[in-house]
């Protein structure tokens, strides 16, 4: 039981890794694509908020 436990946790972990490497990736490549999206999503979550 505790070796199925620590697959899975190791399974995700290593997803989790490869997902923030990947999206690294893509911010050096497209740089102004990611900072329009992300003011975008601030003002949607600041308009929200009000």
């Amino acid at each position: 039981m505790r070796e199925m436990v620590k697959r899975i946790v190791l399974v995700v972990f290593i997803l989790l890794v490869l997902t923030a490497i990947s999206g690294f990736f893509y911010m050096q490549k497209n740089p102004l694509e990611g900072k329009s999206s992300v003011k975008k999503t601030l003002n949607l979550s600041g308009n929200h908020s009000k």
